[in-house]
């Protein structure tokens, strides 16, 4: 849907009330779906809120009714493959420049104009919906930095667009810097009126919740200007500015929570404590998750994710070789698992010895021989698994690196369709915070922080040895980014993978960190095959593998070759052609002008 497009279409002589969606063309003039009346809404806290928690959906956390959900984003990284395709896109592949539509989405911006054009309407005291306010404000920060990190510099619209005005309608695109600010600026704003988790819950917005999300926007922003600098998609974005404002947010929470240790999940059993982090009910009791999303199918607030995670492979997804080679041996030293003096065997009895050697986050979130499937299921009770499902005859129910997913496995949880109890989404969770911290704390004074209340307590919480005591080596098999950087922050970013994998964090952090180079002229891999572990089911894998034995996914799907990125290209996406001829103000982003 477009920007300007509206002041062009047949419905635009209509009134304001009696706009509504009829096409893809006039939103940001036009009612919501349920023909609000500006003159008899507005008027009480309740209607307030009523109207802010409609717009819920937008936030993180979901996890669709057929799908993965989030626990399948890191398909757009050399984290994750989907079955035997590549990714397109990070081939380079998707060269089109839309006529309309495409990403340029803007109903979501007017959407939440429209309560801060009618918010002082309300007859009550502005206390008494005071965290309603922050949490708008929150949501229109989340919606604006959406399209930042897809577009760049967008225009900055507070207010609800008129259609006869015309100043606003060709209005160019507002520098990328000018936009942060006011994104940081609403943060901030929401930091300030939210209420705190312990008043509100993990179902609802709250000051945590919007610390980390401080956090998570000054370092995209901060990283992404040091990193694109001297590339088409340069940002004037002040990096040590930003860099400083991750640091204020860890400051600004810590002085609202205190110690750290009691925000990271803990029971003090580090052999499953990560592992259940993830596959929980309800985050209630979890102070670590400040905002998650539940479903319940009396609601008909679905999801299937527990069926898809064996009946279907986990959605197809599967995490490749490379990630995989991240991890650090239990010892916190740097450790080669293709090499095999020092991990062993092939198929099954590599994936064991894997989960005897890695930081023990592996096994807490890769399948690997042993490990219960389900305790309830009628089919499936008391079923373990054995090897990686990678050779039914229905390849929709097959993974195909070998490493198979495991966040989100609940066995206590029904495999059958839309059943309760469901697994909670996760919207945030505080480690991220502490690793973000962690990143630009490194960024700006090129060392590592106190580490003891951040990096530190991630490692205690699975027994690993804490980064004070043990520093890996980083070695040349260490990811290459494509520029030298210095250990200390090559073991942060580390750190931050092996954290958050699988969750949906990867591609956010290569685009940032402008660091193609982790995948691009390469093909991601599998692990170390066998096909005698599936002669028992009487199967023969028919995915290729490699001359060294390890399972090669997309050998035919990229011919034999490997990924080719377009740099200069798709590190933002294209304005709609239609968008770019309504207002001439609007310039097209890098690489997209000679698009088709």
């Amino acid at each position: 849907m477009s920007l300007n497009i509206f002041k062009y279409s047949n419905l635009i002589s209509a009134t304001l009330l009696t706009l509504t969606f009829v096409g893809c063309n006039d939103f940001l003039d036009r009612e919501p779906l349920d023909q609000i009346s500006q003159n008899t809404f507005w008027k009480t806290p309740e209607q307030l809120d009523s109207y802010i928690i409609g717009k819920y959906e937008w936030l993180p956390g979901s996890l669709t009714e057929w799908g993965m959900g989030y626990f399948g984003d890191d398909e757009y990284s050399d984290n994750m493959v989907n079955r035997l395709q590549h990714n397109t896109w990070m081939n380079g592949e998707e060269n089109t420049t839309p006529t309309e539509g495409g990403e340029w989405k803007w109903e979501a911006i007017r959407e939440i104009n429209m309560f801060f054009d009618n918010y002082q309407k309300c007859e009550a005291p502005f206390e008494s919906y005071k965290h309603t306010y922050g949490e708008a404000c929150f949501l229109k920060a989340y919606k604006y930095h959406e399209l930042v990190k897809k577009f760049g510099d967008v225009p900055w619209y507070s207010h609800v667009i008129s259609e006869n005005d015309e100043e606003e309608l060709t209005k160019p695109r507002t520098p990328r810097a000018e936009v942060v600010d006011s994104i940081m600026s609403l943060i901030d704003k929401s930091i300030e009126c939210l209420k705190t988790r312990a008043e509100v819950g993990p179902n609802r917005l709250n000051k945590e919740t919007a610390y980390i999300y401080k956090s998570r926007v000054a370092l995209f922003e901060a990283t992404w200007s040091k990193y694109h600098a001297g590339t088409p998609f340069a940002s004037n974005v002040d990096s040590k500015k930003y860099f400083q404002k991750v640091l204020d947010a860890y400051n600004g929470c810590k002085q609202l929570v205190g110690d750290y240790s009691k925000y990271i999940y803990s029971t003090g059993n580090p052999d499953i404590d990560y592992y259940n982090l993830f596959n929980r009910f309800d985050h209630t009791s979890i102070q670590e998750i400040t905002l998650s999303k539940d479903y319940n199918q009396s609601l008909g607030i679905l999801t299937n994710v527990n069926v898809l995670f064996w009946q279907y492979g986990y959605g197809g997804y599967s995490y490749t070789l490379d990630l995989i080679n991240s991890y650090l041996s239990r010892t916190g030293k740097t450790i080669d698992i293709e090499d095999e003096t020092a991990v062993k065997g092939k198929g099954a009895a590599y994936l064991t010895d894997l989960a005897e050697k890695l930081d023990p986050r592996f096994k807490q979130s890769v399948f690997v021989p042993g490990d219960l499937i389900n305790s309830v299921t009628p089919g499936f009770k008391d079923s373990c698994f054995a090897v990686p499902q990678i050779h039914l005859s229905d390849p929709g129910r097959n993974i195909s690196t070998g490493f198979s997913p495991k966040k989100g496995h609940n066995p206590e949880a029904p495999m059958e369709n839309q059943v309760d109890p469901m697994i909670s989404g996760i919207g945030f969770r505080m480690a991220e915070l502490l690793l973000n911290y962690a990143e630009a704390y490194v960024e700006l004074n090129n060392t590592y922080p106190d580490l003891s209340d951040n990096i530190d307590l991630l490692r205690k919480r699975v027994a690993m040895p804490t980064l004070t005591e043990v520093k890996p080596d980083v070695t040349d098999i260490w990811p290459d980014y494509g520029y030298p950087i210095s250990d200390e922050l090559a073991v942060i970013r580390n750190e931050r993978r092996v954290e958050l994998a699988g969750e949906g964090y990867r591609k956010d952090d290569w685009m940032r960190w402008r660091a193609h180079k982790l995948f691009d002229g390469k093909r991601p891999k599998g692990f170390r095959f066998t096909q005698s572990d599936y002669d028992p089911y009487n199967a023969v894998v028919t995915i290729p593998v490699d001359e060294k034995g390890y399972l090669d996914p997309l050998f035919k799907s990229l011919e034999g070759g490997v990924y080719h990125f377009n740099p200069e290209r798709d590190y933002l996406s294209p304005i709609p052609l239609n968008d770019l001829l309504l207002n001439p103000n609007l310039k097209q982003n890098p690489g997209w002008d000679d698009a088709k």
